[in-house]
């Protein structure tokens, strides 16, 4: 996850302040999200084949800890591929519910630990921002056909 983090910080206004605009753009058809899926789902399975249930806790654990002592301020902007430029926040909001979502993942197939509530609520609140605002409240009260609005990210 923080791998990513290493563009250098950069003069300016940010192209994309939101985290919710950063995952719109990644996940538009022709958005990374889409053009590189392929790819991170083979490097994942080459990855998973060498890790142990120790080392992805080791893993969270130390994104865990960058997160918690980092200041990730809405000040501080890098450079970033794809969107040209975001602010450490964005970066750190992104970060949390990409964590979020993958310990979900490992926790249904090793029974380990669950996201803090208050990790599962900013996910939640993230990724419910990611649809546009009608079709989302149309799903939620059972009115629309969740694929109208869901999934909103890959």
């Amino acid at each position: 996850m923080f791998a990513r983090l290493n563009g250098a910080i950069v003069d300016g206004p940010a192209a994309v302040t939101d985290a919710t605009e950063m995952l719109r753009r990644f996940n538009k058809p022709d958005g990374i999200a889409h053009t590189t899926a392929g790819t991170l789902a083979e490097q994942a399975v080459s990855d998973a084949a060498a890790l142990t249930p120790d080392a992805a806790a080791a893993r969270f654990g130390e994104c865990a800890r960058i997160l918690r002592t980092t200041s990730m301020s809405e000040q501080t902007v890098i450079a970033y591929p794809t969107v040209g430029s975001t602010t450490l926040a964005v970066i750190a909001e992104v970060a949390l519910m990409e964590a979020t979502v993958h310990l979900l993942d490992l926790a249904a197939a090793v029974c380990g630990i669950e996201p803090s509530p208050l990790a599962l609520a900013a996910t939640r609140d993230l990724l419910i921002s990611v649809p546009d605002a009608t079709a989302a409240i149309e799903v939620l009260s059972g009115r629309a056909d969740p694929a109208v609005a869901v999934p909103a990210i890959r």
